[in-house]
C-alpha cells in the first residue's frame, strides 16, 4: 500500500501520518500514528479522478457561482453532492478505539455524530453501531442524512435529549461552531451522563469560520479556542492544555494528519487546577467497550 500511495501521489505513506514539526512531550505521550489502507487509497483515487476531469470541474464551478447567490456553501454541497470528506476508514476507526471486530456486537449501540454534513464520514461508523444519530444545521444536508437512514436530531437542542450514547463525535466542528465553549460544555454534559467517550477532530492550525450562527450573521464565533503559536504542533499542544483540560476532558489518544482526539469526560472535582495545567499527565488507554 505504501508503494501505491508513493507512486500515485509522490509522497511516502508514512509521511501522511506524521507532523511536520516536533510535538511537545505532552502531545507525544498521546500520539497514535495511523496507517493507510485500501479505503484510504480508494478515496484518494476517486478525488484525483474528479479533480482531473475538466468538464466536471467546469460544470461544478458554474453551478457553485450561480447557487452561491442564494445558498450557503454547505447547502450547495448538499444539493450537488460536492464536498465529500474522508477522515478514517473502518479499519482505522476500529484501531483508534481498540475495537476487536471479530467479537464486537453493534446491536443496541448508539453513536451521535454532530455536524455530520453529508454523512460520508458517518458512514464509516455504520458497522459499529446499531443506531446512528446525527445533527446538521444545513437543511439540504439534513435531507441527505435522512436519506441514508440516519436519525437526525435538532442541531440546537441535541444536548437536551434523554438518549444515552455509546460514543459522540464532532468531526471538524469546533472551529466552525458559533460557540466552541458551549459546544465543549454540551459535549461534556451529554458524554458524562452517557458515560461515553468523545472523538473530536480539528484541522490545525485553527482557523475559525462560522457559516450558521443563530445569534447573528457574523462568520466569527461568539468565543475563540484558546490556542497559541502558528504551527500544527503548537496548536495540538494548546488544544490539550488550554481547551480540552479546562473543559474537563482527559485526552486518551489522537492521530494525524487531521488531528483526531479521543476524549473521556472527567468529574470537575478531578480536573487539573489552573496552576497545574502544564503538568504532563500519564498516558491513558482508549476504552475498548465504549
Amino acid at each position: 500500500m505504501s508503494y501505491q500511495l508513493e507512486r500515485t501521489y509522490g509522497l511516502k505513506a508514512e509521511h501522511w501520518y506524521r507532523p511536520e514539526t516536533n510535538l511537545s512531550s505532552l502531545a507525544q505521550q498521546h500520539f497514535l500514528a495511523s496507517t493507510p489502507d485500501n479505503q484510504t487509497q480508494q478515496f484518494l483515487d476517486n478525488s484525483n479522478e474528479i479533480a482531473s476531469n475538466y468538464f466536471w470541474q467546469t460544470v461544478r464551478n458554474i453551478g457553485v457561482m450561480i447557487l452561491s447567490a442564494m445558498y450557503t456553501k454547505t447547502d450547495i454541497n448538499g444539493m450537488t453532492g460536492f464536498g465529500n470528506m474522508f477522515l478514517f476508514s473502518e479499519h482505522q476507526f476500529a484501531k483508534f478505539l481498540s475495537v476487536e471486530r471479530s467479537s464486537w456486537n453493534a446491536a443496541n449501540k448508539k453513536v451521535l455524530d454532530l455536524g455530520a454534513g453529508n454523512g460520508d464520514i458517518t458512514e464509516h461508523m455504520r458497522p459499529f453501531f446499531g443506531d446512528i444519530y446525527a445533527t446538521e444545521l444545513s437543511p439540504k444536508m439534513r435531507k441527505r442524512l435522512s436519506s441514508k437512514g440516519f436519525i437526525v436530531l435538532d442541531a440546537l437542542e441535541w444536548a437536551n435529549t434523554d438518549i444515552k450514547f455509546d460514543l459522540i463525535t464532532a468531526f471538524n466542528l469546533l472551529d466552525r461552531h458559533y460557540s466552541p465553549k458551549k459546544l465543549l460544555q454540551d459535549l461534556w454534559n451529554v458524554s458524562h451522563r452517557s458515560n461515553c467517550n468523545v472523538i473530536v477532530s480539528l484541522v490545525l492550525p485553527v482557523s475559525h469560520y462560522v457559516e450558521f450562527n443563530p445569534n447573528g450573521k457574523s462568520t466569527r464565533p461568539d468565543n475563540y479556542l484558546n490556542v497559541q503559536g502558528r504551527t500544527y504542533a503548537d496548536h495540538v499542544h494548546h488544544m490539550i492544555v488550554n481547551v480540552f483540560k479546562p473543559a474537563n476532558f482527559e485526552v486518551s489518544a489522537y492521530y494525524l494528519p487531521d488531528a483526531v482526539f479521543l476524549l473521556k469526560p472527567i468529574a470537575p472535582t478531578d480536573a487539573i487546577p489552573t496552576s497545574e495545567k502544564t503538568t504532563t499527565p500519564q498516558p491513558s488507554t482508549a476504552r475498548t467497550d465504549l
